[in-house]
């Protein structure tokens, strides 16, 4: 089924192809009670849809807020860590273990800051060891650990970290599976 929602009369226009109304309620929902919904593609750009179909002047602060650069749009931290932790168990990543919540912190942070994972993952171990007040060969010992009984068994923690950074983006733009 494809749908669309339209509101004509202020020139608004979001098309969904998806095969379930739910999800158009809900869409349709999350712009009647937030008035905007921001989604961030693979590229780091951010998209954002402001709904002006209540209320036209809270819709034009949303813009003039979001020109001047205010943080009206965020992508929503509660959505956003379900999308993460959705892609984490589709890999077989026990999130019960401090191996996991290393990589799911640094995913975090690289695709929401929208760097590149670094080329040594010395970095963020170093960092995590900081936080968790661990050693570092303790935090990679962990990650290891973590990685083992995964789908990613036997790669390396740099091409897992942007493996899971690649699908967060792909699972945040297009849903479930993406392209």
């Amino acid at each position: 089924m494809s749908e669309a929602i339209r509101e004509y009369s202020g020139g608004i226009e979001m098309n969904v192809v998806c095969s379930d109304l739910s999800l158009l309620e809900n869409i349709n929902s999350l712009l009647g009670s937030n008035g905007i919904i921001s989604i961030r593609g693979e590229d780091g750009v951010v998209h954002y849809i402001i709904d002006g179909r209540q209320n036209r002047q809270h819709a034009s602060a949303a813009v003039t807020a979001l020109v001047k650069g205010h943080s009206t749009g965020r992508i929503d931290e509660e959505f956003f860590d379900a999308c993460l932790k959705s892609v984490f168990r589709e890999f077989g990543l026990d999130l019960s273990l401090i191996g996991t919540t290393v990589l799911f912190d640094a995913v975090k942070a690289i695709y929401l800051s929208g760097s590149v994972v670094p080329l040594n993952m010395k970095t963020i171990y170093v960092s995590a060891a900081k936080t968790y007040k661990m050693t570092f060969s303790q935090i990679e010992r962990d990650v290891r650990y973590a990685v083992k009984n995964s789908a990613f068994a036997g790669m390396r923690s740099r091409n897992i970290v942007q493996s899971l950074v690649t699908r967060t983006g792909r699972r945040l733009k297009f849903g479930t599976e993406g392209p």
